[in-house]
């Protein structure tokens, strides 16, 4: 082989390597929440009632404030919202009294949360909206920035109303 052949084949090989190493580690690293969500994903259609998954969300807001919430469709097509509770050590409390659903018609989507808030809030900017628990309430947790303060708000799930005073975190 000519030289010029050698090289082409070494660098090519070399970057296919890399790309091979970064996969692995990848892989690696995202192998714990991939399972974490596949045990909520069991743990809603086992107990909550789901058949079909649309999205899922992680929402930790405290030490007993650990869940999957899962979004999806009933046995009737209809959409619900499953939230399964986690331990500190990431797994699943287990059983069916640790793992909550509510019909989609009964609270607020998140279409019709992120509308409410863009009325609440003109000019705020969503950094992360998450359904989870607050306060012994089923939530939907909103972080956003308005005039370069960064705040958490907490809208109850049933009705969409505030829960609280907004939690300002400090600058960064």
């Amino acid at each position: 082989m000519k030289k010029k052949t050698k090289r082409i084949l070494l660098g090519v090989s070399g970057f296919l390597l890399i790309l091979l190493a970064f996969q692995i580690y990848y892989s690696n690293v995202m192998s714990d929440p991939w399972n974490q969500e596949k045990l909520a994903i069991t743990a809603a259609q086992e107990y909550g009632g789901l058949i079909k998954t649309d999205k899922t969300y992680r929402s930790v807001w405290d030490k007993d404030s650990i869940y999957w919430v899962v979004s999806g469709q009933d046995a009737d097509n209809k959409g619900i919202m499953v939230w399964v509770k986690f331990t500190e050590d990431n797994k699943p409390v287990g059983g069916p009294e640790t793992v909550h659903s509510e019909a989609l018609s009964d609270g607020m989507t998140e279409a019709q949360i992120r509308n409410q808030i863009h009325a609440d809030l003109p000019g705020a900017v969503i950094e992360r909206l998450v359904p989870g628990m607050y306060e012994g309430e089923y939530v939907w947790q909103l972080l956003y920035t308005l005039n370069n303060e960064s705040k958490y708000r907490f809208y109850r799930f049933q009705d969409g109303k505030p829960i609280g005073e907004d939690i300002v975190l400090p600058n960064q």
